[in-house]
């Protein structure tokens, strides 16, 4: 099996451009929040955010192998003390482009700032959201698979045959066990 790994550096919106049409496995990133670092990335007004992110995920989804997974580090800005609703319109611009939104995990960072806010507690986490083209995609459970402890004995024992059997019919249950470039 082989693995390759390219590092392309530049603007994403013209790097995408020169890559093939359903050649990339995994997509990972986490772009700039809106309205947030300025001096670096010139920042996004959250009532622009969706319209400045969609050509980015038109051709993310362009280059994203049928089997790909992308996945989106992101959390909504806090404006006056509400949550700005871009990140989840995005989602639902993302699902009208032929995205499916199959999963969201969460990163908990556990060296965040305690509560400075007077309405809130602190941002100890960040939305992972998953993204697929097909329902079918690689994914490899195997890989993460922790041991559930002793505590799983009685549980599972309990469990009904239906409960046990994985049903193939659902998003994502079509695992794939290796991983294929090209």
């Amino acid at each position: 099996m082989e693995i390759r790994t390219e590092i392309y550096l530049g603007d994403c919106r013209e790097e995408l451009r020169k890559l093939e049409d359903n050649s990339i496995d995994l997509i990972f990133t986490s772009p700039p929040y809106a309205d947030q670092r300025k001096n670096t990335y010139g920042g996004i007004h959250p009532d622009k955010y969706v319209e400045w992110f969609l050509p980015i995920t038109e051709q993310l989804l362009r280059v994203l192998k049928p089997s790909g997974t992308f996945v989106l580090n992101i959390k909504e800005r806090v404006i006056k003390g509400e949550r700005s609703t871009y990140v989840m319109e995005i989602i639902l611009e993302m699902r009208k482009q032929g995205w499916l939104w199959t999963e969201e995990y969460i990163w908990h960072k556990k060296n965040s700032f305690p509560g400075k806010w007077p309405n809130r507690f602190r941002d100890s986490w960040e939305r992972l959201i998953q993204f697929n083209k097909n329902k079918k995609f690689n994914m490899y459970q195997d890989a993460v698979m922790v041991p559930m402890g002793d505590w799983a004995k009685t549980r599972l024992k309990n469990l009904s045959e239906t409960d046990k059997k994985r049903d193939e019919s659902k998003v994502g249950s079509g695992l794939a066990k290796k991983f294929q470039i090209g």
